[in-house]
């Protein structure tokens, strides 16, 4: 059977769901309210540390449509939005009415919230490590040392996290829950109800985004069963947005030190890192990952922690890469400023990859880097600067099964128990089939995002398109095989002897059969087949990524503005061009946001949060938005699919950074890079 070529792989093609969401037919957890729904909600402590004080539990308990409420006086809370109690009404407004009729009051105590004050410096080396720095530092032309700070960045989905929990009379549960693991969910409400997998039906056809957060059912999601199996009721738990800033899960901050050598020629020799993870209460969820992405020489590496009285850290796109990425990508251009290099030529002096090597050269042509003066010499008072950054992300196997059905019609339908946080996985099972049945994407219909179907991968880690796309390559290739079976009877020809193109089978003889026909002489009502992971055509290599940044930088007010970004992404084949693009420039806006706006606030004497809202706690928006430009760059021979969530989110923050500082001639060592720093960077490289 020869192969299929067709145009629906690398297409520019709308995702398929694209009218339902922009019309707003689209349903999401907190759209879904089925009959005789009931709310319930967390009380919370309000402070990063102490004790509550008073309350009235019955004013709360007599405001109407009040089910119950418990208060737990003898928990010693941890952070702000600790969990202190459960309320349950009948409706949202008597939930916040018996909030305030509760009257609950808190007396704040000792919190830990500013990291600088608890953290004890650079650890001394042992006699071994001193030795290496010795000889490391004996070979350097130059060094560099110094700290670099990124802030605590919090989830900030565009829908919370949300579960409603439905019982059923006969004892199935529908459980609608925002999530990024539909088939994880399941298990996890089989085992908080009592119930098997196959009683329990998980939704997640719509989800808003998720990052790392939503693995789970979470404490919402626990709090949704416990009530709707005790009330026999369906509950629905929604976040709220300061619930979503204290309790949704951040990525942590970090101080980091370095002392970096390198030789005149600009290799690097090596040095020490020490890399201090900024967390929760727990003071766990952290680490600081130090990338490979240079021969960096003999490093003496430490590590700490430092515990705040927050919330707690989640996965979060490229968990603990962007800041690592930020400081070395810094180290970087501050030695080649000292060696008078240019900072690509001193990337590619010490690159362990050709393809990122390839990757800097293009980049700096597409960008204007020949533009690019020497730090603070731009003319005018608003200065323009060029800066770059590197990332690479692994590439591994995975399991995934999909079933495929072909009607009589010849229509084709795919399910897979996956989830789309806005990404365009639902694109996924539609395009495949497309391609490999050599049929256009309206004859396809791709159902994923319940738990009824075969199980799929969570969207973590950048796998869910490297697991998914080999199964439905796998399970189009077996229905394929059925169909030529038909189409070979029709023409009294062996199987092995047709020829498939674009929707007909051709025999030896030139004579053929459609798709359609041949699909009309089944017995059955369906063609039914299930694909499994193979690795036919999952991809090779890594997914290497160098993202290049222009920044104006206004030195008398300290504005910054991001006037372009441009990536050059390495993810073998991509299934919808359009989609792919739509990865990599969400992770450089994101990138951005980090490097630019987002920070949590805590208040020093209660350990509050300032800003647990989406009007203080800046986000990247529209006006902010640079010119964008994502490469796909696809080799001729790379035909397999590789990882592409990830590894954009990486080098953004560094390669900012990086710019700022060439366009003012000072370096901004702290993330966000607000105008205050870059004023006192100014200032401080003035005197």
């Amino acid at each position: 059977m020869n192969a299929v070529i067709a145009p629906a792989m690398q297409n520019d093609a709308a995702r398929p769901d694209i009218r339902a969401k922009v019309t707003g037919r689209a349903r999401y957890t907190v759209d879904v309210l089925p009959p005789n729904v009931v709310w319930a909600a967390y009380l919370r402590f309000p402070y990063g540390a102490g004790c509550i004080t008073g309350f009235d539990l019955d004013a709360a308990r007599a405001v109407p449509g009040v089910l119950h409420i418990s208060v737990d006086q003898g928990h010693q809370p941890r952070c702000a939005g600790d969990v202190i109690g459960e309320l349950v009404a009948e409706s949202p407004q008597a939930l916040d009415d018996a909030k305030t009729a509760l009257q609950l009051a808190c007396r704040p105590g000792n919190a830990v919230t500013d990291a600088e004050e608890v953290y004890e410096g650079v650890p001394q080396p042992t006699d071994e490590e001193a030795a290496t720095l010795a000889r490391v530092f004996a070979d350097a032309a130059v060094t560099v040392e110094a700290s670099y700070r990124t802030q605590v960045q919090t989830h900030s989905c565009l829908e919370p996290h949300a579960v409603t929990a439905w019982p059923k009379d006969d004892g199935q549960w529908d459980v609608w829950v925002s999530t990024q693991g539909v088939m994880a969910c399941q298990e996890q409400v089989a085992r908080a109800t009592g119930r098997s997998a196959a009683q329990v039906r998980v939704h997640a056809e719509y989800v808003g985004g998720g990052f790392g957060s939503k693995f789970g059912i979470g404490a919402e999601g626990n709090l949704a069963i416990k009530w709707a199996r005790d009330l026999q009721r369906p509950c629905r738990v929604a976040l709220s947005r300061q619930e979503e800033h204290e309790m949704g899960g951040n990525r942590p901050g970090s101080i980091q030190y370095y002392h970096i050598a390198a030789d005149q020629e600009g290799r690097l020799l090596g040095g020490r890192m020490h890399l201090v993870s900024v967390v929760g209460h727990t003071g766990r969820g952290g680490g600081v990952r130090a990338p490979a992405y240079y021969r960096w020489g003999e490093i003496v590496r430490t590590d700490g922690t430092i515990a705040l009285s927050s919330g707690l850290p989640r996965a979060f796109r490229a968990p603990a890469w962007p800041q690592a990425s930020f400081a070395m990508e810094s180290v970087l251009d501050e030695l080649a400023a000292k060696l008078a290099m240019d900072p690509v030529a001193l990337r590619l002096r010490n690159e362990t990859s050709e393809r990122r090597r390839r990757q800097l050269r293009r980049g700096a042509d597409l960008i204007g880097w020949s533009e690019r003066r020497p730090g603070g010499t731009w003319p005018g008072v608003v200065k323009t600067g060029f800066g770059c950054g590197v990332a690479s992300w692994g590439n591994s196997q995975g399991r995934c099964a999909v079933d495929l059905d072909v009607y009589p019609d010849g229509q084709v339908e795919v399910r897979i128990g996956i989830q789309d946080m806005g990404t365009g996985a639902s694109v996924l099972p539609v395009d495949v089939t497309a391609h490999h049945l050599g049929l256009e994407r309206k004859r396809i219909t791709g159902r994923i995002g319940i738990s009824d179907y075969p199980p799929g991968p969570a969207s973590g880690g950048s796998v869910t398109s490297r697991f998914t796309a080999p199964a439905v390559r796998d399970a189009a290739e077996k229905a394929l095989q059925e169909v030529q079976r038909l189409a070979a009877t029709a023409l009294d020809v062996a199987a092995a002897d047709l020829h498939y193109r674009d929707g007909v089978f051709t025999g030896p003889e030139e004579q053929s059969i459609s798709w359609d026909d041949s699909c009309a002489r089944m017995a059955g009502s369906k063609i039914a087949v299930r694909g499994e992971f193979n690795d036919r055509f999952w991809g090779r290599g890594e997914s290497d990524t160098v993202q290049f940044a222009k920044v104006a930088v206004d030195t008398e007010t300290g504005v910054v503005r991001v006037q372009k970004l441009l990536a050059l992404q390495a993810c073998g084949l991509a299934i919808n061009r359009l989609t792919a693009e739509n990865q990599i420039e969400g992770a450089m806006i994101q990138g951005m946001s980090y490097a630019l706006l987002e920070d949590r606030h805590l208040d020093g004497p209660t350990g509050a949060q300032f800003n647990p809202d989406l009007l203080h706690y800046k986000i990247a928006a529209m006006g902010d938005g640079p010119e964008i430009v994502a490469i796909i760059d696809r080799e001729e021979n790379e035909d397999g699919v590789r990882s592409l969530g990830e590894p954009p989110a990486i080098p953004t923050a560094g390669a900012i950074a990086n710019a700022v500082a060439n366009a003012i001639g000072a370096r901004v060592r702290q993330l966000p890079i607000t105008p205050d720093k870059v004023l006192a960077a100014l200032a401080e490289a003035a005197v």
